[in-house]
């Protein structure tokens, strides 16, 4: 079912550093960088390893990531699993007792189409976090390369959701 690790999220207190470290040090790609608004925002830059993207969050306004860098520092936030034909999958997970959050799909901030696993219904606390849980997302979308490009949409709680 799952197809390959769409994304990997860090969130960041400092995006020069990070971008520095990802590009400079680790000779990735970067391929978009922007900021992502809504009733909450945020800076993202995006860069390309194989199949994945890293994606990298500096909080501009959005508590859930402003508390995650308080307790822990910059670091890891999320996983994002890569499925193909996201809506049959839901399905598919649904009769295998895996429910998602409302609405289902939808496109994220990040103009990524992604579904959030409803961890208080299923058991897979293995994927849960306080701050921001794993999800799915649909195979083959990554981020625009337009580094003006700023999307509004938020995920189900009205937070843009990666």
């Amino acid at each position: 079912m799952f197809e390959y690790v769409h994304h990997v999220a860090y969130v960041v207190d400092d995006m020069e550093r990070a971008i520095s470290i990802f590009r400079d040090t680790f000779e990735l790609e970067l391929v978009d960088r922007r900021v992502v608004e809504g009733k909450s925002s945020f800076e993202m830059a995006t860069f390309r390893c194989g199949p994945t993207l890293i994606e990298l969050q500096r909080p501009i306004d959005y508590p859930p990531l402003e508390r995650y860098l308080e307790d822990h520092g910059p670091g890891l936030t999320h996983v994002a699993y890569a499925v193909r034909d996201l809506p049959r999958r839901i399905e598919q997970l649904s009769e295998r007792g895996v429910v998602v959050e409302e609405p289902g799909a939808f496109v994220a901030g990040t103009g990524w189409r992604i579904a959030n696993f409803d961890l208080a219904q299923c058991e897979l606390a293995l994927f849960q976090s306080k701050y921001h849980d794993d999800h799915l997302a649909e195979a083959d979308q990554h981020a625009a390369s337009d580094d003006s490009a700023t999307r509004a949409e938020g995920g189900p709680s009205g937070t843009p959701e990666l």
